[in-house]
């Protein structure tokens, strides 16, 4: 058997060019963003890339690339402060070298010693594996539906609080000039939201991503939702993946939703349902006037540092690499 040599992925352009030739060999795209493309944006659009060195790491076999284990860098906040992050996407191996794609998983124990990992779209096999690592496994939301546009008439049309009078609704975080603190509560690990952040995130490459936020006159941002369109059996929804407010109560999120249930349209195409999942520890659509809700699985696991492993935190859907 020929020498497996591990290292980090450098990206440098001759190993772009290389490793863009192995993931279209390997994983040819379908319908969707070409590699370079979705490179492009994990790395050099990417506003936590500048800070955050981690790009993956890739195994040689006799100086030909066969395996590679992606690594998206992200930004979350603990205590105030900024944390490294990252985002693990692409397990990808040549099917010669099948010992070259667990060398590349178990160096996540050396990645996960400095830097938190995300797996948000773990196959079923790497999630036994991430058990078996100790990782923090959230495996469980409540999905809340909203009956959307004339149908919310029916259920909880006027229970939404209006929208502030010192504030206006943007759709495009270009709008966004600044935020009053890169999170909501420092007690807890959440993403470190920026606008630059916010301007990458909608920009993905993988899946449809809107914006709806609540900035001042100057175009302070005080509270938002990333929504993506959603069918839901086979009606047309917006979904909220990420929610998040500087605000010491949860009502202009609450103005925010009720604004796109009762005038869906205000995103393009529109639709007929709005939904919003949380996990355990989110309680924020708990107590508007849902039709329904009940129980999903989804597949967000965590590994942690150290000095991390205790800590509370905050998980949403808009986390690793699920949609970009």
């Amino acid at each position: 058997m020929p020498k497996l040599d591990l290292s980090p992925y450098p990206d440098t352009p001759t190993a772009r060019l290389e490793l863009v030739e192995f993931l279209n060999r390997q994983l040819p795209p379908q319908n969707g963003p070409r590699w370079e493309q979705r490179l492009r944006l994990w790395w050099d659009e990417n506003p936590a890339a500048a800070i955050n060195p981690e790009r993956g790491r890739w195994v040689h076999s006799e100086g030909r690339l066969v395996a590679y284990g992606g690594s998206i860098p992200a930004l979350h906040a603990w205590q105030e402060r900024i944390c490294q992050t990252v985002y693990a996407t692409t397990f990808c191996m040549d099917g010669q070298f099948p010992k070259a794609a667990a060398m590349v998983f178990l160096q996540q124990r050396e990645i996960a010693a400095q830097r938190m990992i995300i797996h948000s779209t773990p196959s079923p096999r790497v999630q036994e594996a991430l058990h078996k690592m100790g990782a923090r496994a959230e495996q469980t939301v409540t999905r809340y539906f909203f009956p959307a546009g004339l149908a919310s008439r029916l259920r909880g049309h006027t229970w939404w609080p209006s929208l502030p009078t010192d504030k206006r609704v943007v759709t495009d975080p270009a709008e966004v000039t600044a935020i009053p603190r890169p999170y909501q509560r420092a007690d807890r690990i959440e993403k470190w939201i920026t606008p630059e952040y916010l301007r990458w995130y909608c920009r993905a490459t993988t899946r449809e991503h809107h914006f709806l936020g609540l900035v001042d006159a100057a175009g302070v941002l005080s509270s938002y939702l990333i929504i993506t369109p959603r069918l839901v059996r086979g009606l047309h929804g917006w979904d909220v993946l990420e929610s998040f407010t500087t605000q010491e109560d949860r009502s202009d999120l609450y103005a925010l939703i009720g604004l796109l249930v009762k005038e869906p349209g205000i995103l393009p195409g529109g639709a007929v349902l709005v939904t919003a999942a949380a996990f355990p520890d989110d309680l924020t659509w708990a107590h508007p006037p849902a039709l329904l809700c009940r129980n999903q699985h989804v597949c967000h696991f965590f590994l942690f540092p150290e000095a991390l492993r205790q800590a509370p935190k905050h998980t949403i859907m808009a986390e690793g690499d699920l949609g970009l």
